[in-house]
């Protein structure tokens, strides 16, 4: 076991750094709850978090370089101010301080001394507000975990789990997610589009209904699935920059080109249950335009360059990560999955093509649990027909 007094707590930029002797738990890795409610994923913009106690609350210059966002009558976030990570959560229920398991990470010190550091961070406890999520998202995944039997919850689960290893969501139940949501869905239609939003509302954007025939660039086609020209790529990123950005270990990027994404906020008046169309969307704009603060008109969208040519963009009231944008790869953006808003649930299968078992920077992971659950993403969703 690692002492959680070698690791710190940290955000992208590096404005918060507690020392992790503010965390409750004495040793890593951390066994907590992986909730995969609308709202974490909204504000959020990953699949599923942990929320690691901590013994107080954060000390107040730390506290004083964060947004706080409302989420609920009894959760409160903290995300930082200046690159959007989200780094903490008090309950008034509980009088509990939490903090997102994806910014826990070995100190610069404990690293300069060759200390041993744990393959995971967090272990996940327990799966729970699965049915928020209707397709199950990542839990048909990570039922077994390193011999271990998940329980899964429908909505919030009890703390600490019940002694007899009983839960009220049944695994055949929750294999029979994906497949389920998949076959309750009208076939795709071309010029439609998916909404993304995030949890307080303050950034909403439309994505067009892929299409290989649409695209003028070559280089978009990198965008599209090979098999399926009706939908776009998505895949896992475990690299540092991530997972302090949104607070999680593994996260989720759909790849979209600049021609598909538009900007609910600024459309000229479209009637409610009227499909929109491209002649009264204004396109989102991205990468060095975002300079001039008026060039998306109604989005509260805040953007950090951790680089040079690297942009990441968030909402400036809820802290959602909203989307990803880099130098190299001028022509699409990594859209956080999320805040898609999908019919058929919160993996967007009938829009999205997932890579299963794909994840850039693999060797950057801190939770290797989840990681090697989701190399065998792929043999799973054939076995359950998702």
């Amino acid at each position: 076991m690692t002492s959680t007094s070698s690791a710190h707590l940290t955000c992208l930029c590096g404005a918060v750094s507690v020392f992790g002797a503010i965390l409750a738990a004495p040793e890593l890795p951390i066994y907590k709850e992986t909730c995969h409610c609308n709202s974490c994923r909204h504000v959020t913009g990953v699949l599923g978090a942990s929320f690691p106690p901590l013994k107080t609350a954060p000390p107040q210059d730390t506290l004083s370089k964060l947004t706080c966002y409302k989420s609920s009558q009894y959760i409160t976030r903290y995300f930082c101010s200046k690159c959007g990570s989200h780094c903490f959560v008090s309950s008034l229920r509980s009088k509990r301080w939490s903090c997102l398991g994806g910014i826990i990470e070995q100190s610069p010190s404990s690293k300069a001394d060759g200390a041993p550091w744990p393959k995971d961070v967090v272990k996940v406890w327990y799966h729970d507000f699965v049915l928020d999520t209707l397709d199950g998202g990542l839990v048909p995944l990570q039922l077994s975990l390193d011999g271990r039997s998940i329980p899964t919850w429908e909505a919030e689960g009890p703390e600490p789990p019940p002694q007899d290893g009983s839960f009220d969501l049944p695994h055949a139940t929750v294999l029979s997610l994906p497949k389920k949501s998949k076959t309750t869905l009208p076939q795709a239609k071309k010029g439609s589009f998916l909404p993304a939003k995030c949890h307080c509302g303050g950034v909403s954007l439309l994505i067009k209904r892929a299409s290989h025939a649409s695209t003028s660039n070559p280089e978009d086609s990198r965008c599209y699935s090979l098999s399926d020209p009706t939908k776009y790529l998505a895949y896992f990123c475990a690299c540092r920059s991530c997972r302090l950005a949104t607070g999680a270990s593994l996260v989720p990027w759909a790849l979209v080109p600049p021609d598909g994404i538009f900007n609910a906020n600024a459309s000229t008046s479209i009637n409610q249950g009227e499909q929109p169309s491209e002649d009264n969307l204004k396109s989102l704009i991205f990468g060095y335009s975002t300079s001039d603060s008026d060039v998306n008109p109604g989005l509260m969208l805040k953007h950090y360059w951790s680089s040079p040519d690297t942009c990441w963009s968030f909402c400036s009231k809820c802290g959602a990560t909203m989307f990803y944008w880099c130098g190299r790869r001028p022509k699409e953006l990594d859209l956080a999955v999320g805040i898609l808003r999908s019919e058929d649930g919160s993996m967007a299968r009938s829009w999205l093509e997932w890579d299963w078992g794909r994840c850039s920077f693999a060797e950057e992971c801190v939770d290797g649990e989840t990681y090697e659950a989701w190399l065998t993403s792929r043999k799973i969703m054939e076995e359950i027909g998702g």
